[in-house]
């Protein structure tokens, strides 16, 4: 009998898809890199806490991320959540908001959930997000999280922080916010604090976001609100970061720079009028001709914060620098294939030196990616399971 080529190009198609699953899974274990020994919270390594209660991260058969068959590689990792929000912005969470008021009149937007209708004031840990560049709240990174952090059995309390002029926040001042304004972040952590008094506090940071929050947490030391802190898709150092998006490739020309820079001129346009009421004069004809985004931290960042150029912004404000003073539990997401912040410039010696640090690498995941479907991502799991482990001790 003759082969039947339906049934032939089926197990062909069978068997690629299931040698691709079984590399995928050979090398889709999380590396832990830390310190020998690591710091204690309350008589217990740090390390033995995640191995104990993070089985995402650390159990033989869960500690692993295995990215989704239709989303194979780096770039659609990374694109897929931009794709989604074209096609019609998911609402997975429900939020309430609350303006504050800064004491130099900017006006930060705190989006609670669940909305306090549904969950009544109490001592519940709280954990506070940061988005990342020109991101808000609605991000759906974002909104995974806080539906994984909510609900059972993890019930926690969230709130993220919408920056001066993100997520529809009024821009009430001439200045927006960048990855190391963290004056901003700890004027609303102090909100947060004085608010909920009995209540721990733990930090998440996406992207441009986790730079500024570990930043924070390094300049602040023993000071720190924060009773442990999330890193996740981290550019440690953000010239580094800014000069791999600019390498001119067909990815970086066509899909990266300008989607980055889309939705920066977009937060500029929308609050122009007040951006060049200020004190500041801005070169608008070369602002309406910028093509990269050193360009727009040499023409708008820099000269709104008072930075020589792009240069010293990157300098003065990159984390990398700040993480050796961090001295509360810290975690940091990264992946290997990240197109955004690459495997390079992640500070492996910093990690290894600061008994407080761990780093849990995957080889893929992309930039804030990590689909282990078309519906759910990994991240938010072990963000939950580090929750809960230092909530408990805290």
């Amino acid at each position: 009998m003759a082969p039947n080529p339906f049934l032939t190009t089926g197990v062909l198609i069978a068997g690629t898809v299931a040698a691709m699953r079984k590399r995928t899974v050979d090398s889709s274990r999380v590396e832990l890199l830390h310190a020998p020994e690591t710091a204690t919270i309350n008589g217990e390594s740090l390390l033995e806490i995640i191995k104990d209660e993070c089985p995402s991260l650390a159990d033989p058969e869960h500690g692993r991320f295995v990215p989704s068959l239709l989303l194979p590689t780096a770039d659609l990792q990374t694109c897929y959540n931009a794709i989604c929000e074209r096609f019609g912005r998911p609402r997975i969470v429900k939020y309430e908001r609350e303006l504050i008021t800064t004491e130099d009149g900017g006006t930060i937007g705190l989006d609670w959930s669940p909305p306090f209708e549904q969950l009544p004031p109490d001592n519940r840990p709280i954990v506070v997000l940061s988005h990342g560049l020109s991101g808000g709240s609605q991000e759906t990174y974002v909104q995974l999280t806080v539906k994984q952090l909510t609900s059972e059995p993890y019930n926690f309390r969230t709130v993220v922080v919408n920056y001066r002029g993100c997520a529809g926040v009024k821009l009430t001042t001439h200045v927006l916010y960048n990855g190391g304004f963290t004056s901003d972040y700890s004027f609303a952590l102090n909100h947060i604090h004085s608010r909920f008094p009995q209540s721990s506090l733990i930090g998440i940071g996406y992207s441009l976001g986790a730079n500024l929050i570990t930043k924070y947490v390094g300049e602040q030391g023993s000071a720190c609100l924060l009773s442990a802190a999330i890193s996740v898709c981290n550019p440690y150092d953000l010239a580094a970061s800014s000069d791999a998006i600019e390498v001119p490739t067909l990815r970086n020309k066509h899909v990266y720079t300008p989607a980055m820079l889309l939705g920066l001129m977009h937060l500029y346009r929308r609050h122009q009028k007040a951006i060049e009421a200020g004190p500041i004069k801005f070169d608008t004809e070369a602002i309406a001709n910028i093509k990269r985004l050193r360009e727009f931290d040499d023409l708008i960042t820099s000269r709104a914060f008072g930075y020589k150029d792009s240069t010293d912004y990157y300098t003065k404000c990159s984390c990398a620098q700040f993480m050796p003073n961090i001295c509360i539990p810290f975690l940091a997401i990264s992946s290997l294939d990240d197109p955004v912040c690459p495997e390079k410039i992640i500070p492996r010696d910093t990690f290894r030196s600061n008994p407080y640090l761990i780093l849990a690498l995957t080889e893929h995941g992309g930039h804030l990616g990590y689909h282990e479907s078309l519906s759910s991502s990994w991240y938010p799991r072990p963000i939950a399971e580090f929750c809960v482990a230092i909530s408990r001790r805290t």
